[in-house]
């Protein structure tokens, strides 16, 4: 089998190649004229060339078919083979881009270049066409589907961003608060941005309410979303690539192809819209009033694993977010996009992947709004660096920049070898950090604010590779005492489904949590005080606030943690010198021994989403707090300057210590521990 002869490239032009993609043979009767033919040719972007740039995954590199490249038979994938017989004209020839193809694989340092280009290249191409591969027996119908949905969709301007899905919703939600047969179909005429570049949208809202009429599960039944369907389309293998999210950001105009379909980017995006707009209603309904759903409709609540849709909506999302409000991610704001997996840490289908992990950086670079001050810090598309050397110099890059949270990120255990410490692994799946973050995906958000307002001094580096260090601001301030089981341990081994048996787990849980106070008497004064403490220990004082948002709670659950340690209220003597004080706490603070559903399920989701991955801990001092599973007795807790949160850190020796991850400390989030203080030292971290 030949290889491609490639003829080198100027820089200095800015040059690229392209193809030019043969139509299809008049007598295919032979394989051989069955075979995409093309022939290669060089451009210069200044000159602005005219092509498609195709957007794909390679697929499985061990499963090649052949193409003709310049009279020469090649090897390529299979699924850039299929891609070619399908986008190929029957009597004309169409100019492309395509990285397997234009760009000399072979040649790392072609490659380094042409990758920094691919921005430009995507950005400069006539169109943008996305190959999700070829139809299978339900994609055919799902195009057709989203294709019909997402017109009508655009003439409500549901193509546009976040904020008008959520108005979209809050519609939606009264009209759900209605009896069935109710049918609001009013005249009131509605004006609305669409948030793009296509102006403004006028609609009747009886329009609006019939599209969600017709989809919700309420009423009609004909035109449902097709789930399983979707869900197949979903996780094919395009949606999880992490340099599809650079090629469909920067194109100008795109559209998706599934063998002979095709559907706009547009009209894809306000398909997608409606969908997350009725399953924010559905979380809603179901959250805070307690509606009790259908499975259609359960399904739509739960479709993270259900129908999986968080990729879909991150990558048609982005050329908005890129353009419009709130503009250009840098870097960091892009990793946690992209690399954040959450509850779902242990599942590749939520993350973006790349199968080279240098990529996990590489593929950012060009959509990065901090991208040039990166390329100050040496940080640009170099196939000739080690990812080891290039995540450590991403890692001190950011502290560089000022960015304390991505310490955040440096969680256990790595999958890349020879990483300090304090550096985060962007090729493995991330949990969620202790906040969430903003709409601008750098600020976390609710806030807190452990360090006070002591300014922090520049990071210090020291050392190269693996031995590198960063010196910040910071001080020990106390030490783990003890911890006890995590959420999980409390499951049947017979049953591995956390959701199993919540208000008993919650009970165990917050019993053990409640267990550990005791071990230090030293800081909460009463037993109301200790439960106040479990209570918001167990959820690291984040869930919904009275208003649905997800917010700082304080106390909000003290009354239903209450109740929750209540259940069934026997066993040994000490529990029931426990639930006797209980009980008193009951009388004097008036709470109700019968336990209200809604609010329970309220607080052991809000447990579940901090407690995965983390342990319960007593500090020597008497705090309660919530750190990373694996923590141990002896570990310190440490306030860095400039950080929202504590760190659980364990010492190495001679001053030095390992980050084993971010942590809620009860009683210091707001700065108490820092108090008074006006000089703080400095932690080595390695």
């Amino acid at each position: 089998m030949e290889t491609i002869q490639y003829k080198p490239l100027d820089a200095s032009k800015s040059e690229i190649r392209l193809i030019e993609l043969l139509p299809t043979a008049t007598d295919t009767s032979t394989q051989r004229e069955r075979t995409p033919r093309c022939n290669l040719i060089h451009a210069s972007l200044d000159d602005r060339p005219d092509y498609v740039a195709l957007s794909y995954t390679w697929g499985d590199p061990r499963d090649t078919e052949k193409i003709t490249v310049d009279q020469s038979l090649v090897s390529v994938t299979r699924n850039l083979r299929s891609a070619l017989e399908h986008l190929r004209y029957e009597r004309t020839i169409r100019i492309f881009w395509i990285d397997a193809i234009c760009i000399n694989q072979l040649d790392n340092e072609e490659k380094s270049w042409q990758v920094q280009l691919m921005s430009e290249i995507y950005q400069r191409a006539t169109f943008v066409s996305i190959w999700l591969g070829p139809a299978d027996a339900t994609s055919d119908k799902v195009i057709d589907f989203l294709k019909q949905l997402g017109t009508k969709a655009m003439g409500f301007g549901l193509d546009g961003g976040p904020g008008l899905i959520r108005t979209v919703s809050q519609q939606w939600r009264k009209l759900a608060s209605h009896p069935r047969s109710f049918r609001d179909r009013s005249k009131q005429r509605v004006t609305v941005g669409s948030g793009n570049d296509m102006g403004k949208m006028v609609f009747q809202m009886g329009d609006l309410n019939e599209l969600y009429y017709s989809i919700s599960g309420f009423h009609e039944q004909d035109r449902l979303f097709p789930l399983e369907g979707m869900a197949s389309l979903f996780k094919r293998a395009w949606w999880g690539r992490i340099w599809v999210l650079q090629e469909i950001t920067m194109a100008q105009k795109a559209g998706f192809v599934c063998g002979t379909k095709r559907i706009s980017r547009r009209c894809y995006k306000a398909a997608l819209n409606t969908f997350k707009a009725l399953q924010y209603v559905f979380q809603e309904i179901f959250q805070l009033e307690g509606v009790k759903l259908t499975a259609y409709q359960n399904s739509i609540c739960l479709a993270d694993n259900d129908c999986p849709d968080w990729r879909p909506t991150v990558l048609l999302n982005m050329w908005e977010t890129q353009r419009f409000s709130p503009g250009p991610y840098p870097l960091l704001a892009l990793l946690r996009t992209t690399c954040i997996a959450g509850l779902f840490s242990s599942r590749n289908d939520i993350i973006l992947e790349a199968t080279d992990p240098r990529d996990k950086i590489y593929g950012l670079l060009g959509l990065a709004s901090d991208r040039d001050q990166l390329k100050e810090f040496g940080i640009v598309a170099d196939y000739t660096r080690s990812c080891q050397d290039l995540y450590i110099s991403v890692g001190a890059a950011l502290l560089r920049q000022g960015h304390l949270s991505a310490l955040s990120l440096a969680q256990f255990s790595k999958f890349q070898p020879g990483q300090p410490s304090w550096v985060p692994d962007w090729s493995r799946p991330l949990g969620d950090t202790l906040q969430g973050i903003s709409t601008d995906h750098m600020t976390p958000d609710p806030p807190y604010n452990a360090s006070g307002s002591l300014f922090p001094l520049a990071p210090v580096f020291s050392g190269i590779g693996a031995e590198m260090s960063v010196s910040v601001s910071g001080f020990i301030y106390d030490e783990i005492h003890d911890f006890c089981a995590t959420w999980a341990d409390f499951c049947s081994p017979h049953v591995q489904d956390i959701r199993q048996l919540p208000l008993i787990l919650a009970k165990r849980y917050l019993g053990k949590i409640l267990r550990l106070s005791f071990l230090r008497k030293t800081l909460y004064k009463d037993f109301k005080e200790r439960i106040s403490a479990v209570a918001r220990t167990a959820t690291a004082e984040i869930g919904y606030n009275e208003s649905g948002r997800w917010a700082r709670i304080g106390n909000l659950r003290y009354q239903t943690a209450v109740q929750i340690i209540m259940i069934r209220a026997d066993g040994p003597p000490e529990m029931r010198l426990l639930n006797s004080e209980l009980l008193k706490l009951m009388k004097s603070d008036g709470i109700r021994p019968t336990i209200d559903v809604r609010s329970a399920g309220l607080y052991c989701g809000e447990i579940l989403a901090k407690a995965y991955k983390r342990r319960p801990f007593v500090t020597a001092k008497g705090h309660l707090g919530l750190g990373p599973d694996d923590i141990k007795a002896g570990d310190v807790i440490a306030l860095v300057m400039g950080s929202q949160v504590p760190f659980v850190l364990r010492e190495i020796a001679d001053g030095k210590y390992k980050l084993i991850g971010e942590a809620y400390v009860d009683g210091i989030m707001d700065g108490e521990a820092v108090a008074g203080r006006e000089n703080v030292g400095v932690i080595k971290l390695i």
